[in-house]
């Protein structure tokens, strides 16, 4: 549904129907129309374009993350690339940032169509007072103080400021499970200790029980890990299924 109301949108945008404030509620409507016939809702245009909120806040994250220092920008894959020991201690820090790092972004030509030609004016530009300003670190923090004066000195007598309250959606599982999967990796990465070049005598043995590869690229990445110790040390504490996302990352990017 979300690809099929993105990819509605993104058609208005290349047809030159939508105006320079951004969408109208009639693009909304119509868009909600399409989706109802398509997959026999009751879809309203206001759903429309609160869904369409969700969209911008991520292409405001995945903007910044392409500009992130070290980051290599992947066209053909539409992917945010960074090196295993940059893409774990980033995650470490930025929990919220690695479903959009070294994997293919989720409608990304949709979302560019959309908002990467809007103007610095309009409903849908970000400023400091608006609401789609807000980083989703903030949302998942449970509530963000929306006021256009913070930082300035307030009076005493005057009540306190009231907060946005934020709901919280409950996430897929297998969101979940991934994020699970990043957070061994960087902790493994950070418990990795020493600057030695020990290689752990039973990489290759461990690595080659791995199912579902080709020899000559275990024998590839079992190179690339005698290379980098601390990668290889790090390697071994992850589980079977994080040592094959490890390896299954590594075989996209390089063959």
């Amino acid at each position: 549904m979300t690809k099929t109301m993105l990819g509605f949108l993104a058609g208005l945008v290349a047809d030159g129907k939508r105006t320079s404030s951004g969408f109208r509620d009639v693009h909304h409507r119509q868009c909600a129309a399409v989706l109802n016939e398509q997959f026999k809702l009751s879809v309203t245009g206001d759903q429309v374009k609160n869904h369409l909120k969700k969209w911008r806040k991520i292409w405001g994250r995945v903007a910044n993350l392409k500009n992130l220092s070290g980051a290599l920008w992947d066209e053909d894959t539409c992917t945010i690339r960074l090196s295993e020991e940059h893409y774990a201690g980033h995650c470490m820090t930025h929990k919220a940032d690695a479903p959009f790092l070294n994997t293919p972004i989720e409608h990304y030509h949709a979302m560019a169509s959309i908002y990467g030609t809007m103007g610095a004016k309009g409903q849908n530009a970000r400023s400091g007072n608006d609401l789609l300003s807000i980083d989703l670190e903030d949302e998942e923090n449970g509530e963000v103080n929306t006021s256009p004066h913070v930082g300035e000195s307030s009076d005493p007598k005057a009540p306190p400021k009231k907060k946005a309250k934020i709901k919280h959606v409950v996430e897929d599982p297998l969101v979940i499970t991934l994020k699970d999967g990043f957070k061994l990796v960087a902790e493994a990465l950070v418990k990795s200790s020493g600057d030695d070049d020990d290689i752990p005598d039973d990489l290759w043995d461990v690595l080659s029980t791995l199912p579902d590869f080709e020899e000559e690229h275990l024998a590839h990445y079992y190179a690339h890990l005698v290379d980098n110790p601390k990668t290889a040390r790090a390697f071994m504490k992850l589980t079977q299924i994080n040592k094959s996302v490890w390896v299954s990352r590594y075989v996209k990017k390089n063959f």
